[in-house]
């Protein structure tokens, strides 16, 4: 009666295996549905823009300083983020000036609080007219924009577009890549673009 009750259940065992292992094999084929980013660049733009002018609302005075150039480099970068608030959103911002030997990568940064979920966030940076003629003539290569969530690269892009990562052959001059807030767009800049995360 032992060698009975030992063969069945050797048998019963065996039947379960073989009953296991496809439905763990179809388990393991199953694919996967990709997973979305929580954010997205959706365009970048450039563009040499002039200053909003605030001297006829404070003061009678006209005129400007003559070593100072009339257009800034205005970049814009619209983005989407599925999470339904998010913090310590980063855009990196880089730009390339001049040719050749004398081509410079002028870098800079902003971070944002408070991003709630959708699809039309906006986020600038700027570059003085001075430095622009300082370093490219007034001319402006290219740009390109990195967003990090929480100290992570989660997207990239460049204008023109270009999959060539140009930015890495150089070593990027900081504080020359102005965040609104330091530019003459400060005042205009919290009725378009995210809440900046506050200086420490």
């Amino acid at each position: 009666m032992a060698y009975m009750s030992d063969r069945m259940a050797i048998l019963t065992f065996s039947v379960s295996v073989a009953f296991l292992i496809p439905a763990v094999l179809s388990f393991a084929q199953e694919p996967q549905a990709p997973v979305s980013p929580a954010f997205r660049i959706r365009a970048v733009r450039q563009q040499l823009v002039s200053p909003p002018d605030y001297r006829s609302i404070v003061t009678s005075a006209s005129g400007r300083s003559v070593s100072v150039g009339q257009n800034w480099l205005q970049i814009e970068t619209e983005f989407e983020s599925s999470p339904d608030w998010a913090d310590d959103v980063q855009l990196k911002y880089y730009v390339l000036l001049g040719r050749g030997g004398n081509a410079r990568c002028l870098v800079g940064e902003v971070a944002y609080v408070n991003v709630a979920k959708g699809a039309q966030h906006y986020s600038a940076m700027f570059v003085h007219p001075n430095t622009l003629q300082r370093y490219g003539n007034g001319q402006v290569e290219a740009v390109a924009v990195q967003l990090f969530h929480k100290g992570r690269l989660i997207a990239q892009s460049s204008y023109p577009p270009s999959n060539d990562p140009w930015w890495e052959r150089f070593t990027p001059i900081s504080g020359l890549v102005l965040p609104p807030r330091e530019t003459p767009w400060s005042i205009l800049a919290f009725d378009r673009y995210e809440s900046p995360k506050p200086m420490p």
